[in-house]
Order: C-alpha cells, then sequence, then structure tokens
C-alpha cells in the first residue's frame, strides 16, 4: 500500500466513513411528525402548542446549528418528554429543522 492509502485507510477507521455523518432531513421530517409537531409545528391551537417554539423559529435563532439542536435533544430535559432516541435521530431532526432556517 502507498502512504496515501494507509493515511487515507487510517482517516476511516478513526474518523468512520462519510456515510456516517450524514444527516437525513426526510427522516428528520418523518421523525417530528410522529414525535414533536403536536407542539412544535406552530399551528398554535392548543395551549400546549403556545408555550412551545416552533420550529422555524428554533432555525432562526443566532448561534443555533444542527450540532447544537441534535446534542440538545440527546440531553434529557424537563419541558419535553424524554424519547429514546438515537444520535443519528437527533441528527437527522436536526436536519430537518435547520432546513426551515432562512
Amino acid at each position: 500500500m502507498t502512504h496515501r492509502t494507509l493515511q487515507l485507510t487510517f482517516a476511516i477507521v478513526l474518523f468512520g466513513s462519510a456515510a456516517g455523518f450524514t444527516q437525513d432531513a426526510e427522516l428528520g421530517k418523518r421523525l417530528t411528525e410522529r414525535w414533536c409537531a403536536d407542539c412544535h409545528a406552530g399551528s398554535g391551537h392548543s395551549a400546549k402548542a403556545r408555550q412551545v417554539i416552533p420550529f422555524e423559529a428554533i432555525a432562526a435563532k443566532p448561534g443555533v446549528n444542527a450540532e447544537l439542536i441534535a446534542n440538545f435533544l440527546m440531553l434529557p430535559h424537563s419541558a419535553m418528554p424524554n424519547l429514546p432516541i438515537r444520535r443519528s435521530e437527533a441528527e437527522d431532526i436536526a436536519a430537518f429543522i435547520m432546513q426551515m432556517k432562512k
């Protein structure tokens, strides 16, 4: 193997393949429809919905990015139900939300 091939092999083993870092916003949309939309969709019809921030407003906040959202979703928090969410699902949801950034 050449030196370059060894470097590439080492990088893939150490950091994973690029596919491991891919976020699927379409899957994120489906997950939010199942778990999050009742409160965060922005319709504001129920009292509960009026107390939370819509997805669009989350994406528009200064300094918010997909990594920050995914990290937040992985933490337990009292205002939202603690869902059995995998890191990849949190990243997919974050990608979907960040698509709303204007």
